[in-house]
């Protein structure tokens, strides 16, 4: 299961024909325990001294660890405004949770860093589908969505989704 799990995580959940996909966040979102994923550091594999398309892949392979830091110092302040239980891990090392009664995982293939291992088509802005991902059930809650030039804003994240959350819960916020 863990296996299945990590491989869906790994590409974008369109593709599982098994995967329900629906809108909104769970109705026992309440009572169940998320799993938030933190960015992890990525090996650079670009030469920043190669030609044009290699400095820019190293430029956004070396922005991206550059920047990490604080976006998960930030995730970690932010979460607190998320009126239940959470508890934030990356996506190499939250399996462990998951035998700790964690159902869900907000997720997002900009986690899988697949997007920093080539160079986009030019003026192209990459979108990425923000996910509840129910590991039980196999459903994932798409949530909402976020251009690549914000996905390391974790308030903006945080504020995201805590208002799809309001709508389904408006008491947890009082």
């Amino acid at each position: 299961m863990s296996r299945i799990i990590l491989f869906l995580l790994a590409f974008p959940l369109t593709l599982f024909s098994q995967t329900v996909i629906k809108e909104g966040v769970p109705k026992d979102l309440d009572q169940e325990k998320i799993i938030f994923l933190k960015h992890e550091e990525i090996e650079i594999t670009a030469d920043k001294k190669g030609k044009k398309a290699d400095k820019y892949l190293y430029l956004r392979q070396s922005n991206h660890n550059n920047v990490i830091k604080e976006a998960n110092d930030k995730l970690k302040v932010a979460a607190l405004e998320y009126p239940f239980k959470y508890a934030l891990s990356t996506k190499s090392k939250y399996e462990s949770l998951l035998g700790a009664g964690y159902k869900y995982v907000f997720t997002s293939n900009v986690y899988s860093n697949d997007h920093l291992m080539g160079q986009p088509a030019e003026d192209e802005l990459i979108v990425f589908e923000y996910f509840i991902l129910d590991v039980k059930e196999d459903v994932a809650f798409k949530v909402f969505e976020m251009d690549e030039m914000k996905v390391y804003d974790s308030k903006l994240m945080m504020r995201k989704l805590n208002k799809e959350v309001r709508k389904a819960y408006p008491e947890a916020f009082n």
